[in-house]
């Protein structure tokens, strides 16, 4: 290899990703920034008789990334993008070369590999103006392996370190946070965060009308589904004192669930307001599922005990009505949004079950039903 040194053309290298509710990653080597120079380096190659020369430097490695980008070639970006930092390490590209490459391994799959690149720029760039993206990226890249932990060790660090965080930015730290606290089983510290997240839009801190409500209406939603989860951990007894005190509980809970999903519904983001739609059924199936199948009162036992069953299930059919007749809605506002996400496929396949439930049922023949959450 031969280092010579030469002033170098600025080139420009850009690759976009963007998916709903995720961080946008433009990285773009602006030409009218004055940057060092760096040195170009030469590489001699023999095939047969013939010798290749290539030369470049770090400007010329960052925008041959670019233009593989471009053209979805992300595994052949990469090795611009590596290159560039193994070889041009002093570069005021390598920030950038770094976030690109994330950006490649996320396309890719390689989230593990997503992950060394955003935490190469954040530990060896902090002054970088691309390290708060490169955090909620680097989360990313763990939610995307399930790594909750380090998730919301990421947020932490966001939400402390970088005070300049504001708005819908902050919201977006939040709800990501608290879903990932949810995800390992910390519900009453994930209410807090959600809480928080869902008071900062409405007070209007930083957010305008033109913001994403995505991440608020993700928030809303789970704080729903906190509710719902608490609804579904009220066990029905076997003690006929206690069962009505518990019964009325549960009811409670779900009327409060439905009350925050209508929200979610009303603020009008597609997805999330679908998945809230789906939950309200939800909720009346689940509900008709633990009062099914909670114990029967100790004093019943044998011929007794099936037709109390058979009782219990006649009286509680219109839960299953209600969780109908609330899918059907969903169905139909998916069709007027043009929705195809999992929520719908779990609204097809639950209403499908759920009629299915119900004309046996009516037949005498049984009342039984799999989970289909």
């Amino acid at each position: 290899m031969i280092c010579l040194g030469i002033r170098r053309a600025l080139l420009v290298g850009v690759f976009v990703l963007s998916a709903c509710g995720a961080r946008v990653g433009p990285r773009v080597d602006d030409a009218t920034t004055p940057r060092k120079v760096d040195l170009i380096h030469v590489v001699a190659t023999r095939d047969g008789e013939r010798l290749h020369l290539d030369a470049y430097d770090a400007t010329e490695l960052f925008s041959r990334g670019g233009k593989l980008l471009r053209t979805g070639r992300c595994d052949e970006a990469v090795g611009n993008y590596s290159r560039l930092v193994d070889e041009f390490p002093d570069s005021d590209l390598v920030p950038l070369a770094l976030y690109n490459s994330g950006l490649c391994y996320d396309e890719l799959g390689r989230f593990l590999e997503a992950a060394a690149a955003y935490s190469r720029l954040v530990e060896r760039h902090p002054q970088s103006p691309d390290v708060p993206d490169a955090l909620f990226r680097l989360a990313g890249s763990y939610e995307n392996i399930e790594a909750w932990d380090d998730t919301i060790a990421v947020f932490d660090r966001l939400l402390e370190e970088r005070k300049d965080l504001r708005g819908v930015e902050r919201i977006e730290a939040l709800a990501r946070k608290g879903s990932a606290m949810m995800q390992v089983g910390r519900g009453s510290d994930a209410r807090w965060v959600l809480e928080e997240a869902v008071g900062i839009y409405r007070a209007g801190r930083g957010v305008s009308p033109s913001d994403s409500i995505y991440h608020y209406s993700m928030a809303q939603f789970k704080l729903a589904q906190i509710v719902h989860d608490e609804m579904r951990a009220v066990s029905l007894p076997s003690d006929e004192a206690l069962i009505e005190e518990m019964l009325e509980k549960k009811a409670q809970l779900l009327l409060d669930a439905q009350r925050l999903y209508t929200r979610v519904i009303r603020i009008g983001n597609a997805k999330w307001a679908a998945a809230a739609a789906y939950r309200i059924g939800s909720l009346y199936h689940h509900l008709w599922k633990d009062i099914l199948f909670a114990p029967a009162p100790d004093d019943i036992e044998g011929e007794a005990r099936k037709i109390y069953f058979e009782i219990l299930s006649d009286r509680i059919r219109v839960l299953l009505r209600k969780a109908v007749v609330q899918w059907e809605r969903t169905l139909k506002l998916a069709t007027r949004l043009g929705l195809d996400n999992e929520w719908i496929d779990n609204t097809n396949r639950d209403l499908a079950e759920i009629r299915k439930v119900l004309s046996i049922g009516e037949s005498g023949v049984s009342t039984d039903a799999k989970d289909g959450e």
